[in-house]
């Protein structure tokens, strides 16, 4: 197959799963020797494989464009001269234009948003996104979703079928492996529950902290928490706790050792898409409990604990408890976990796939300009 030049519309910062999929992605395919070329909403200055756009201000959600945004990004298609443009949603108000500013290169779209169908506050505000941007994602040459689920959920949105493609998030195996790791003995425990996110009022960390004091676990029990967010500074503070630890931000080589060392891994969200940490959790070889948000059940699949989101602090106390004393459970949760990621979540066999459809809009666009059709 011919190399591709691929430019790739993201964000590296803040960290989620939004961009670590970028930065795997760009990885993976240039690691294929394909010419990928960043185009990213943060600080920096251009280099050769990537450029900054400039904008107003930023969350984690969303982006603010500013007024030169457009004429950048317009110059700098127009110097890369791309063979297909992939965004990474939902980013910014340029999210509804950019199939109609470059109607001449493909564009194709992963559409991240997390979801629950369920009637929550969550919930509701989740199925408001999806409404909203669906009449606009036909307008993409195709659309990458996460999730069968997911896929389904657009549809009766309104999305047409041919227009979706459904590759899961993938982590990479050999990176995210079990293996020898000290941290444990440097946090004084010999048994670690392990959230690892962002720290907001969707991710419930308070609940997951709640949850671990109510059980009153032995001493060297201990629950780390991992990640940055807007609740930080008053969770640290209400869970001054000596067998609760904040930890911060990991970068990767911390991130590896933080899996490694842990027991369990916990995420008790209301609302989510295929969330990576999961899937890192679960190719570390850990014992994964999770809310029945989103794709999360189709990531388990029978190789971890699902908890209902409308009963959380309840099924959250009982599920650590069962997972605690059960050594043979979790073994056995872990073993599957691992499989699982290798089978069907392998980072190696997702950008294969991916690929195939950038070599597919490419071609049918090249057909429809010589009227093949």
């Amino acid at each position: 197959m011919n190399k591709l030049k691929i430019l790739i519309l993201g964000r590296l910062s803040p960290v989620d799963g939004n961009s670590v999929y970028v930065q795997e992605i760009k990885e993976k395919l240039s690691e294929r020797v394909h010419n990928v070329h960043l185009l990213l909403f943060d600080e920096g200055e251009d280099v050769e494989d990537r450029s900054f756009l400039p904008y107003l201000f930023k969350t984690q959600p969303y982006i603010m464009i500013a007024p030169s945004t457009i004429k950048k990004l317009k110059d700098i298609v127009k110097a890369v001269k791309p063979d297909c443009i992939h965004i990474s949603l939902t980013l910014s108000f340029l999210d509804f234009f950019i199939p109609d500013i470059f109607d001449d290169i493909p564009v194709v779209a992963t559409f991240h948003p997390p979801f629950d169908k369920n009637k929550t506050l969550w919930g509701v505000i989740s199925q408001l996104v999806y409404n909203v941007y669906a009449p606009f994602l036909n307008n993409y040459d195709k659309i990458i979703t996460l999730s069968p689920v997911q896929s389904d959920f657009l549809i009766e949105r309104g999305v047409k079928r041919e227009k979706l493609q459904i590759i899961p998030n993938g982590v990479d195996p050999i990176r995210y492996s079990p293996g020898l790791s000290y941290l444990k003995e440097k946090f004084g425990a010999y048994f670690l529950f392990l959230y690892l996110g962002r720290i907001s009022p969707e991710k419930n960390v308070r609940v997951l902290c709640e949850a671990f004091l109510e059980n009153d676990f032995p001493e060297g029990v201990k629950l780390l928490i991992v990640g940055d967010g807007i609740e930080l500074l008053k969770l640290r503070k209400d869970f001054d706790k000596e067998n609760i630890i904040f930890f911060g931000e990991a970068n990767l080589d911390v991130k590896q050792s933080i899996f490694r060392s842990s027991d369990v891994f916990v995420l008790p969200s209301s609302i989510e898409g295929l969330p990576l940490a999961l899937l890192e959790a679960m190719s570390s070889k850990l014992a994964c409990i999770a809310t029945d948000v989103g794709a999360t059940k189709d990531a388990i699949c029978g190789s971890g604990i699902l908890i209902n989101p409308t009963r959380l602090k309840e099924e959250l106390v009982q599920a650590m408890m069962t997972v605690y004393k059960d050594k043979e459970l979790r073994e056995r949760l872990a073993n599957k976990a691992r499989e699982r990621i290798i089978n069907d979540f392998n980072i190696f066999k997702q950008i294969q796939v991916l690929e195939n459809v950038y070599y597919n809009v490419i071609n049918l666009r090249d057909l429809l300009k010589n009227n093949i059709f």
